[in-house]
């Protein structure tokens, strides 16, 4: 459907299932949605999991590559559940990106209206409640809509690698992030990366030319400033935090921080220096 002659349906109506869903198995019999459609939200699809217990790290990592994909044209696919999924959702819209939610319960279980630019898409046409066997059957359709998955954070336990297992198994690529080795959210998808089951992500280059994505991300023309944005990628900290952890001038600090406010590569907030999101 060219953008020429889109015409918004709103809410609650059975669609067409999406192409890249109709090999995945279980079968996907009907897919129900809520939210302004256009079949084009499909055509290039990344999924983004992690924990639900997400950390200021995962957090970061989310800011750090969700506004490059979305640059990219990609529509970010997640489940809607609080942590990471939530989170992926809200960065992707704040960016102006599309963004589905597919849920583990009824289409009308939850009266919330989505946003726009935001699709929520369900196998169930009525007001059926969340149970546990609901949400790895809504893993599989995160999985086999999407191009490649993205493990943010994921335990030993997580749904997040059933979301991966479910990936591998249907033919699409598996990247993870390396958490801190005494992160316990962590845990599972280091191990996942130990084991080959996933490309290691680094930055977000390791995904887009995977691809063949032209969009890189962006850094600093020199060594002092990668060193600084590599503490802040770590937490927000003030100048006088920065400077002593950096052994530093305050001075010298205060001119790296200035030029990166200018390239758009930093924010200030409350007297603390943040990573920019985009």
């Amino acid at each position: 459907m060219g953008a020429s002659n889109f015409v918004p349906k709103l809410y609650k109506y059975r669609m067409t299932i999406p192409s890249q869903l109709l090999k995945i198995r279980p079968k996907v019999q009907h897919l129900y949605y809520r939210g302004e459609y256009d079949e084009s939200i499909f055509n290039k699809c990344i999924a983004v999991v992690g924990s639900r217990r997400m950390t200021a790290y995962g957090k970061r990592v989310l800011e750090k590559i969700i506004p490059c994909l979305v640059e990219e044209g990609v529509t970010i696919v997640s489940g809607y559940m609080y942590g990471t999924d939530k989170e992926a959702h809200k960065i992707t819209l704040d960016c102006g990106g599309k963004t589905i939610a597919v849920l583990g319960w009824g289409i009308d279980w939850n009266p919330e209206v989505p946003s726009k630019n935001l699709l929520f898409v369900s196998e169930y046409p009525n007001d059926l409640k969340p149970q546990l066997w609901m949400f790895p059957k809504r893993n599989r359709i995160v999985a086999g809509l999407s191009l490649g998955v993205i493990v943010i954070e994921a335990s030993e336990d997580s749904g997040s690698l059933i979301t991966a297992d479910m990936a591998k198994k249907f033919g699409r690529k598996v990247f993870c992030i390396p958490g801190p080795i005494t992160s316990t959210v962590s845990k599972g998808s280091n191990t996942y990366i130990r084991d080959g089951l996933a490309s290691i992500v680094t930055d977000v280059n390791d995904i887009t030319q995977f691809f063949n994505w032209k969009i890189a991300e962006k850094h600093p023309s020199n060594g002092k400033q990668l060193a600084l944005l590599d503490f802040l990628d770590v937490e927000p900290l003030t100048m006088d935090e920065i400077s002593e952890k950096m052994c530093r001038k305050v001075s010298d600090v205060s001119a790296e921080l200035s030029l990166l406010q200018l390239k758009g590569e930093v924010i200030e907030e409350g007297g603390k220096y943040y990573v920019s999101k985009g």
